[in-house]
């Protein structure tokens, strides 16, 4: 295996660089969506009280009784974290 040189570091963090910088750009209407609450927080939200038709707040309640999703939707953060 080949040692990294100084030069591989430098194209690498360069690359990186760009790359960061690409993904702010194509993704930059990502960072100014709205996520409303009710999705944010699915399993703690009142559901009662989110602006849902009525079939959709009878599904997710439903959903909240099922631990399964629960369990994996508490594993994945939504929060946008900036780069």
């Amino acid at each position: 295996m080949e040692a990294l040189v100084d030069i591989d570091l430098e194209l690498y963090a360069k690359h990186y660089k760009n790359l960061s910088e690409d993904f702010k750009v194509l993704f930059k209407d990502l960072q100014r969506m709205r996520v409303p609450d009710w999705i944010v927080t699915l399993f703690d939200f009142n559901v009662q009280n989110a602006d849902i038709n009525s079939r959709l707040q009878d599904e997710l309640t439903d959903m909240r009784v099922d631990l399964e999703p629960q369990s994996l939707f508490k594993s994945k953060n939504l929060r946008y974290s900036a780069m």
